[in-house]
């Protein structure tokens, strides 16, 4: 019964880390729409909206679940994030 369980809470660990992973790519997706949005409108409503879908998606990074899972994967999608950010600070100038 004790292998059953631990199995199961094996099993429950993956799929949250999958679930996050992939709340993660929806987030980073979501920031980057939103980045090419603002930067095309040069609306100050959609760069302050644009800027806080990148937090968030930094923030959802930030879970244990996800730094346990895959360093290059979260490395990869910081990196988006970096990139989304210089383009909305290039556009304001």
């Amino acid at each position: 019964m004790e292998v059953l369980i631990m199995n199961q809470e094996h099993h429950d660990a993956i799929l949250t880390g999958y679930n996050q992973r992939k709340q993660l790519e929806l987030a980073v997706e979501t920031a980057q729409k939103t980045t090419g949005m603002a930067t095309r409108q040069k609306s100050s409503t959609l760069m302050k909206s644009a800027y806080r879908s990148i937090e968030d998606a930094r923030q959802l990074s930030q879970t244990e679940e996800l730094s346990a899972l895959d360093g290059e994967f979260l490395s990869q999608q910081l990196d988006i994030l970096n990139e989304c950010e210089h383009q909305l600070d290039e556009a304001q100038r």
